[in-house]
């Protein structure tokens, strides 16, 4: 306190009456006082053993004269008390003791010290044999001792010289010129051989040799030689089962890690490979074992080191909690790492020479944990570190044996002396230092600021620099992080850089001094980096400024700003008179700006600077983290442009100066975009300084620290990159860019995830929504550019750059999209060989277990390499699908971009085909797509494996298929989807055959038909609400038509084609794989409106063609443009591979297909319960589409049917069969249940409640006199009169009779006949809402009643008058149709299907088809089906009075789109095929391929039943309604069905059938029917269609002339 009080006594303001001698003794007096703080700081030192505590003294200090004092901790007794005795008492004590005698090392004495005695000379023996025996052990004796004196001196050549050593080695014999044997040279001879050298050999770069030339093999000692050495060494272990700690203890029994990074990465490195190859389920990568390996070491280190405390050793938890995350991402099992702890901690690492240094010295150095891998301690260092670190060694030991023989000296002084000697042996000096400096450190930094500050004079400012030098590196020696940071804050505030002061001599030395700590005690600043390298900021700005260049903020300023800026200045200077003082002081500080910068550039070289950064490569791991860290922030600040707030408020801590940043600057945004909000522009000086720390660094750390450090760089790199300015932001990227390069120059070995953290700041920042779209472009620029030229070094590195490629295709900008599909099409044009490369197998030596690849074995590394390649594989097909857009944005990108990406899933198709890319060898699973190894379930194992590689492809032309976007070009519409659709086609068609029928059933079930129905039902458009008028006339005749089969491999055409697509200009070298070559004809052929005859392609892809389209009716519905060749593409999946496969086929991939021709013909019932789902109903053009497919399968087979087996064909005959026997079972239950439902919510909707009674009418139809009845609807006719009941509002209910009127145009209309109302109360209890089945309906005996409810049915609670018939008259008619398109497709197979056919299947389908007949006639007749029709049409057409009268005036409704119409040729179309299928088996002839039973017998009663209820009803119609149908209509009569809803009219094409029938049948067959066939005959005379009665004649000449007797010529 005295003294604090005396150093700052030249600081107060001196009496007014002292006098000038009084003034200098005062200031004199006060300067030593100052010394003696310094002193005491410089005796801190001393007995920490720091730098400073053995200077001498300074010149200009007169304390020892003076104050006649001691510096030295411990003063002594009586100076003159051992002179004269000292020497010979000394002498005499050394000569009683032996402390001074350096120890022997053990084992020296072994190799050193040991004489060699010669061999005795042989005694005169009798005998020559006894002779020649001496003689033979002599020369064995004296060849092994010359044998061991030669391997003694190549000990000592190499320990001495790696190479000189290694060299005598080879030449002796002792090993041969080659890697392996080097290898287990050193591994059996580890105990002899220095442990440094071979540490050092096996760390050499992988590029070096051992002789030299060009041409010789590297395991002959070429390029590589060493690295070979290294591999060969690792494999001769086998770690096998052994546990981690174990396997380090072994591996590094044999030698000494080196002291670079670089070795000990490579050796390390090769270690983890090895060990997590060998054990395979330990560590989920060798990244894993890698950090741990130094984590272990690490942990050897801190708990077996005796100069760390205990206190301060490294605990359980600690140990756990530095191993977090390591397992990619995950925690190692806690017990794991538990056991590794508690085996160290009993049993450290050791070498055995480490052991015999114990032995003999009871203190050993060990490494500081942060570090372990920079210290030659126990990773060893050169020939000359070692020798001098033995010399010290040496010396140290001698020094401490003499204090101890000193301290041990009898003393002549009193028992005081003794016991203050006892004191002083009892603590340690260092142990006292902290709990001192802990309690003067604040009045001290008081004093030497105070006289910093006041005072001028060069030695007063010297010892105060010497001051802060010293308290610095005591508080930062002694991690007091409070007196460290407040000392180099404070040294910082003198410095004046970033105020407006003018720096003077004080200032200038306080930045020397501030420059000279960070070089000299850098390694323990921590956080007080911050002011530093804020200072170093502020100096490099001066210098600049000095210089008359331009800064950085003039350079990296936006406009808005600057034009804001010179707004201001124009304002300031507005006044001459000089009023507005800020433009004074602007202009003063401008002034102290200059004078700085002149003073700077004098006194300081840019290479003091660049030491400070340049000397980062020799701080540990853990100081260089809080340098980045540090420089980070600086850097933030200065691109924020608050660098000089820092400087001027430097008392703040760093972390306080980041936190005034971000608050000033507002640094981040929404969008985590940096935006510079501060007083001045942005400067990147710490930004490129932070470029400089990581290349110096870069090569001279060990992966595992280079990781730690760019993990804190990465975050200020990737936030950088999305700065708003764009100057600041390209920096950023450039500089990544170019570290990028260095860093890739590696090549990263196997299994290893480096290059994927170095290269992850590039997609962070793609991923930021705020990044700017020039940046973005520059990174992808950027990657393109590291592809071209360091592609042969990628290996994790390829998931980044196939991120940002898909990245890229999210972008909104189109520059983007394009940009990042050219380079991923380069990419497969110039580097496809290096995206499937299958990598030589390792030289492994016994490395097992092993896995089976078809006949040869993979080891655990293959395994791991394979399936690293397939993650990366995977990666490579979601970038390209990325690229097809499947959802709608703001901005659609060109439609172009998803075609070419469409096209890169057919190259991929055709690399997985062709065996240049592997599956995995394990990891399927089928729960998470976006993990890897995302497969389909319900495989087996080898199955789910193969189709890891193929499932991303069917996922991603899945989603392209059923893409909401618009994608119309030229009047061709979908043709994303449509092209989803090809390209899953020509990959499924081309490489099915490598797909097992699982595989192929997984593929359907939960890949393609969820997609197809999907597409299906979201598409809107006005196509999904087209009817017909009739089942028989469609109104969709534009729905696209389905593809043809694709033309075989090699056909020429797509020869041609591919020889054309090499042609062109940008065209690549590339061969088009069959798939690919298949996608690309597609292409073509739909962009030019072609017809799907690939085989002409190459007529379509000249240039000089040009094809007139045609542009489609509706280009954005799915179902119109996509549909039919989607489901067509099920079809060739049946035909092309379903076929093939025979009984597996037809029971497993014939059901998942015909189910989707079902649920697009029948629809989705409603499900209810767990997993429900709601009811969808087809509309009419899927209905169509389905039932073609229903054909057009069938046809294919017909084809393919004589190149089945005999037992295939039956078989796929009845399959057929049942599949649409089922099909039209389920239609006709449907529409059953609709139709009733329909006349249910008509009575509902007008409140009738009646009993049968009641509901019963008198049926006029039959009278003898038909009732012409005029209506403002038209002329109709009464044909009966029925009785309703309706509920009033006052409860009761009013019954009234109804006029039944059937009106010309088909519909009917109904009336209260006069004076029929009749009113009674309501009965109890009044019935809620009955429901009856329409009048006049057949009895339900088609349907059972529980099948009406089969989830099919629209349920509408509350049904109104005017919207009852809304929901059911449409699916009603979409079912109606259904069964018309099946029964018509139908008739065309039986002649070739039926013959292959059992009797149950005929039964069945001749069930099924009756059922639908009976339906039909039902249905047409049905009055109220017929009213919710004319509904239907009126709301339609409208319900004004002009509408009503022209559907009136027409007389046509209900002939064109009536019930009656849609009803009646439905049930003409099941009679038709009821007759033609029974016709085929009453003429069937038994013959090869064909199933016998007595067709005849059983079809002929069905026939005869038929054909005479055919002609009984056509001939009353005819005779009833023939004379108004025009004659036109009867012209050709079998196609006049779907004209007019007459009975005779549509079934005029069954009756036309039957006649031919007649005309077919054997006599024999047609002469037992004569008598009924004869006056049907006769009475068909009188029919007005001419093709029937032509028919007739025929059958009259043929048939009935030759029974009685009568010749007729035709």
């Amino acid at each position: 306190h005295n003294l604090t009080k005396l150093s700052a006594r030249s600081t107060a303001m001196p009496s007014s009456t002292a006098s000038k001698k009084e003034v200098e003794q005062d200031f004199e007096l006060s300067l030593a006082g100052v010394e003696v703080l310094v002193s005491i700081l410089r005796a801190f030192l001393k007995a920490l053993a720091l730098p400073g505590g053995e200077e001498e003294e300074s010149t200009t200090s007169r304390l020892p004269s003076l104050l006649q004092i001691d510096v030295g901790l411990a003063a002594q007794p009586n100076p003159g008390a051992v002179k004269g005795g000292e020497e010979d008492d000394a002498s005499t004590a050394m000569s009683s003791s032996g402390a001074l005698t350096p120890p022997l090392v053990p084992g020296e004495q072994a190799s050193n010290a040991v004489p060699v005695k010669p061999a005795a000379p042989p005694e005169t023996l009798k005998s020559s044999a006894a002779s020649d025996v001496a003689g033979k052990i002599v020369t064995a004796f004296e060849s092994k001792r010359a044998a061991q004196q030669s391997f003694e001196m190549g000990v000592v050549k190499f320990t001495l010289s790696l190479k000189p050593g290694l060299r005598y080695f080879i030449d002796n014999g002792f090993c041969e010129m080659d890697a392996k044997s080097v290898a287990l040279f050193f591994i059996e001879n580890k105990d002899k051989l220095d442990k440094t050298q071979m540490g050092e050999a096996l760390g050499r770069e992988p590029e070096a040799s051992f002789v030299k030339g060009d041409n010789v093999d590297p395991e002959k000692g070429g390029v590589g030689f060493w690295f070979r050495i290294l591999n060969h060494y690792v494999d001769a272990f086998d770690f096998t089962g052994m546990r981690f700690d174990d396997a380090i203890r072994e591996f590094q029994s044999g030698f000494r890690l080196p002291g670079e990074a670089q070795k000990i990465d490579r050796i390390m490195e090769k270690f983890a490979e090895r060990f997590t190859g060998q054990n395979m389920d330990v560590f989920p990568s060798a990244d894993t074992a890698f950090i741990l390996a130094f984590s272990v070491i690490m942990l050897n280190t801190d708990l077996h080191n005796p100069n760390i405390k205990e206190e301060k050793k490294m605990t359980l938890d600690s140990f756990i909690r530095n191993n977090r995350g390591i397992a990619d991402g995950g925690d190692l099992p806690k017990e794991y790492l538990t056991g590794i702890f508690n085996r160290i901690k009993s049993n450290p690492f050791s070498l055995k020479e480490d052991d015999e240094a114990r032995e003999r010295a009871k203190e050993a150095e060990m490494l500081d944990t942060s570090v372990f891998f920079e210290s030659p301690s126990f990773f060893g260092a050169t020939t000359e570190d070692r020798k001098r670190q033995k010399f010290q060694k040496e010396r140290e030991d001698m020094m401490v044996a003499t204090e101890h023989l000193f301290k041990k000296r009898p003393k002549q002084g009193a028992a005081t002396v003794s016991s203050n000697t006892k004191l002083t042996e009892s603590i340690n000096p260092s142990d006292v230092v902290k709990p001192m400096f802990d309690v003067t450190w604040g009045p001290l930094i008081g004093t030497l600021s105070q006289v910093l500050e006041c005072s001028n004079n060069e030695r007063s400012i010297a010892v105060c620099m010497n001051g802060f030098v010293y308290a610095v590196r005591i508080a930062a020696h002694s991690d007091m992080s409070l007196a460290r940071d407040t000392f180099v804050n404070s040294l910082a505030k003198f410095t004046f850089l970033g105020s407006v002061k003018n720096m003077k001599h004080k200032n200038i030395e306080s930045i020397r001094t501030l420059l000279s700590i960070a070089v000299i005690d850098g390694e323990y600043l921590n956080e007080s980096w911050g002011p530093v390298l804020q200072c170093i900021s502020q100096l490099s700005r001066l210098r600049l400024f000095a210089s008359g260049l331009d800064s950085d903020e003039a350079f990296l300023e936006d406009g808005s700003r600057h034009t804001a800026r010179s707004i201001d200045e124009d304002t300031m200077i507005v006044d001459g008179a000089g009023l507005f003082r800020q433009a004074t002081m602007a202009e003063t500080a401008r002034e102290a700006e200059e004078s700085n910068s002149r003073a700077v550039v004098a006194a300081f070289n840019e290479v003091l600077i660049d030491k400070v950064f340049s000397s980062t490569v020799n701080l540990s791991a853990k100081s260089i983290a809080h340098f980045i860290e540090q420089l980070v922030e600086v850097s933030a600040t200065e691109i924020a442009g608050n660098s000089k707030r820092g400087i001027t408020g430097v008392g703040a801590s760093s972390r306080r100066m980041g936190s005034d940043s971000e608050k000033g600057s507002k640094s981040k945004s929404k969008t985590n975009v940096v935006v510079d909000n501060g007083e001045d522009g942005p400067r990147i000086f710490s930004l490129q300084r932070l470029v400089e720390v990581a290349d110096y660094n870069m090569d001279v750390r060990p992966r595992l620290a280079w990781a730690q450090m760019w993990e804190i760089m990465a975050k200020h790199f990737a936030k950088i990159g999305c700065h708003q300015n764009s100057m600041v932001s390209i920096f950023a990227i450039d500089s990544l860019k170019q570290l990028s390069f260095k860093f890739l120059e590696k090549p990263e070995r196997s299994e290893f995830n480096f290059q994927r953290i170095f290269l992850r700041p590039f997609l962070q920042i793609m991923e930021n929504p705020g990044t700017r779209e020039d940046i973005r472009e520059l990174i992808l620029r950027c990657m393109d550019n590291m592809i071209r030229t360091m592609s042969h070094n990628l290996q994790s590195g390829w998931k980044i750059f196939f991120s940002i490629l898909a990245q890229s295709a999210k972008d909104s900008s189109e520059r983007i999209n394009t940009l990042g599909l050219a380079i991923l099409q380069r990419l497969l044009d110039e580097h496809l060989h290096q995206l499937c490369r299958l990598h030589d197998p390792p030289e492994e030596v016994d490395e097992a277990p092993k896995v089976h690849d078809g006949d040869r074995e993979l080891t655990p590394s293959e395994t791991r390499n394979r399936n690293a390649n397939v993650e990366d594989f995977v990666g490579l097909c979601r970038a390209s699908l990325a690229f097809v857009q499947t959802e709608k944005t703001a901005s659609l990108k060109p439609i172009g971009l998803s075609m070419r990406a469409l096209c890169h899933t057919a190259c991929y198709a055709d690399l997985i085909a062709e065996g240049r890319v592997m599956p995995p060898m394990s990891g399927a699973q089928a729960n998470d797509s976006s993990a890897p190894g995302y497969t389909y379930e319900g495989l087996n194992e080898k199955e789910g494996l193969e189709m890891v590689l193929w499932r991303p492809l069917f996922d991603g032309l899945a989603d392209g298929l059923r893409s909401k976007v618009p994608s119309t070009a030229g009047g061709v519409g979908c043709l994303v989807q449509r092209g989803g659709v090809l390209a899953l086609r020509a990959i499924l068609l081309r490489h099915g055959g490598s797909f097992t029928t699982a595989q192929w059933a997984a593929i359907l079930e939960q890949t393609v038909l969820p997609a197809m129905q999907g597409a299906a039902e979201g598409d809107s458009s006005t196509v999904v609400g087209i009817t017909s008028e009739s089942p028989s006339v469609s109104s969709l005749d534009f729905l696209a038509e389905p593809q043809r089969p694709p033309p075989a491999h090699g056909d020429p055409g797509l020869e041609k084609f591919a020889a054309q697509q090499r042609e062109g200009e940008n065209a690549s070298t590339r061969t088009l794989g069959t798939a690919e070559l298949l996608v690309e004809a597609s292409f073509t052929d739909m962009r030019h409106g072609g017809d799907g005859n690939l085989a002409r392609a190459y007529e379509l892809a000249k240039k000089d063609m040009q094809v007139k389209q045609s542009e489609q009716p509706f280009p954005d519905s799915w179902v119109a443009t996509t549909a039919p060749i989607a489901l067509g593409l099920l079809t060739d999946i049946g035909s092309e591979v379903a076929l093939e496969r025979g009984a597996e086929g037809r029971q497993v991939l014939w059901p998942l297909i015909i189910s989707q021709y079902k649920k697009w013909a029948i629809g989705r019932p409603a499900v209810k319960g767990e997993g429900s789902t709601e009811m969808w109903q087809p509309c009419e053009a899927l209905v169509r589409i389905a039932c073609r497919e229903f054909h057009r399968f069938p046809l294919r087979v017909l084809a393919k049917l004589p190149n089945l087996s005999k037992e295939e064909q039956p078989a796929w005959a009845s399959t057929i069969f049942d599949g649409v026997t089922e099909t039209l079972n389920q239609l006709v239950d449907i529409e059953n249940g609709i139709h009733d439902e329909l006349v249910r919510m008509k009575l509902a909707a007008y409140g009738i409640s009646s009993n049968d009674d009641e509901d019963a009418v008198e049926d006029d139809s039959q009278s003898a006199v038909d009732v012409i009845v005029y209506t403002p609807f038209g002329k109709g006719v009464q044909v009966g009169k029925r009785n309703d009941t309706f509920k009033l509002p006052s409860g009761e209910y009013e019954t009234m009779v109804m006029t039944v009127i059937k009106l010309d145009f088909g519909g009917t209309l109904y009336r209260p006949a006069p004076g029929s109302t009749k009113l009674h109360p309501a009965p109890t209890p009044p019935p809620e809402t009955p429901v009856k089945k329409p009048p006049r309906s057949e009895p339900s005996s088609v349907v059972p009643k529980e099948k009406l409810d089969n989830g099919f049915i629209p349920q509408s609670p509350r049904p109104s008058k005017a919207t009852w018939w809304e929901d059911l008259v449409p699916a009603i008619k979409v079912r109606c149709v259904a069964i018309y398109c099946i029964q018509h497709y139908l008739y065309d197979l039986m002649e070739s299907f039926l013959p292959c056919t059992d009797k149950e299947t005929v039964s069945s389908l001749l069930e099924s088809l009756n059922r639908s007949r009976l339906m039909a006639a039902k249905a047409y007749k049905d009055e109220d089906l017929s009213h919710a029709f004319q509904e239907a049409m009126f709301s339609e057409w409208g319900d004004g009075v002009i509408e009503v009268e022209e559907a009136g005036n027409a007389g046509r409704l209900g002939q064109r789109r009536g019930s009656e119409m849609f009803f009646l040729t439905q049930e003409a179309g099941a009679t038709n095929n009821i007759v033609h299928m029974l016709a085929v088996n009453y003429q069937f002839k038994p013959g090869e391929g064909t199933v016998t039973w007595d067709r005849e017998a059983y079809v002929e009663p069905f026939l005869l039943e038929r054909i005479m209820d055919v002609f009984d009803k056509f001939l009353d119609s005819e005779a009833r309604d023939g004379h108004l149908i025009d004659p036109n209509v009867w012209r050709n009569a079998s196609e006049s069905g779907g004209k007019l809803a007459i009975y005779c009219t549509s079934f005029a094409r069954v009756v036309v059938n039957i006649l031919r029938v007649m005309l077919q049948i054997t006599p024999e067959q047609f002469t037992r029917h004569k008598d009924k066939f004869f006056p049907l005959l006769c009475s068909l005379v009188r029919v007005q269609s001419d093709e029937i009665r032509l028919l007739v004649q025929d059958v009259l000449q043929i048939k009935v002339a030759p029974m009685i007797g009568v010749t007729i010529k035709r």
